[in-house]
């Protein structure tokens, strides 16, 4: 049975949101997959990772990646770098703020994953990001501190959480193409229903288990149109 590794965040990790608490999908879209395709991920990924995280986390398991059977290493990040410290920004709503990863640091870090993976002779594959709620995700993390602040932060559009977090998913679309690597479109399925939110858990940012299902689709659809084989 073949096996892949993975590194990313918690949406490669299959966390979810439910009743205030996080927790791992009984049936994430790593698992849909595992079974559809007969295959193992060695899924490194972490909640709350960055890319420069990441990066730290992919130098630490490079043996493992050495010696797996897969030819393909998974990667997902983007979700946590385009987030703010909001406490802080709630705390000074006149001052700037740069995110957890600015663009230019995630570029790099992520380029210098996608090379080190080719480097061992195995093939990156870059998944875009899901597209996120920004009323659902503003509430979720304006709990505890000033909400209002936040939003004169962002000059009272909370349209602006959502722009952002897609800032970023467009620089992976273009790391694809830079790196000429493959990368699977996870954001279209979503925006192609008419309510992608009923996807999404209540923090406005983590795919629910229908969410989940959505991805494993997508993935599907990529691999079964491009004739892609399994060992």
């Amino acid at each position: 049975m073949e096996t892949l590794t993975a590194f990313g965040d918690s949406v490669l990790k299959g966390v979810i949101y439910e009743d205030e608490h996080y927790r791992v999908a009984d049936s994430s879209f790593q698992k849909i997959c595992e079974e559809y395709f007969g295959i193992v991920i060695e899924n490194k990924a972490r909640f709350g990772v960055t890319v420069t995280k990441g990066e730290a986390i992919f130098e630490r398991n490079l043996d493992i990646i050495r010696e797996s059977s897969g030819e393909y290493v998974i990667l997902e990040f983007g979700g946590n770098d385009c987030d703010f410290n909001w406490k802080e920004v709630a705390e000074r709503p006149d001052e700037g703020h740069l995110p957890m990863s600015t663009i230019s640091d995630f570029v790099e870090a992520y380029t210098n994953i996608i090379n080190a993976i080719k480097s061992l002779g195995k093939t990156p594959v870059l998944l875009s990001l899901p597209p996120i709620d920004s009323s659902r995700y503003f509430a979720h993390i304006s709990k505890g501190i000033s909400g209002d602040n936040i939003m004169r932060w962002m000059r009272y559009d909370k349209q602006y959480i959502t722009n952002w977090h897609e800032r970023y998913n467009i620089e992976i679309f273009k790391l694809a193409i830079a790196n000429d690597v493959p990368i699977i479109d996870i954001t279209s399925i979503f925006l192609e229903r008419k309510n992608y939110s009923d996807y999404l858990c209540e923090d406005g940012i983590h795919p629910n288990g229908e969410g989940h299902k959505l991805i494993a689709a997508a993935i599907k659809d990529y691999v079964n149109r491009r004739n892609i084989c399994f060992d």
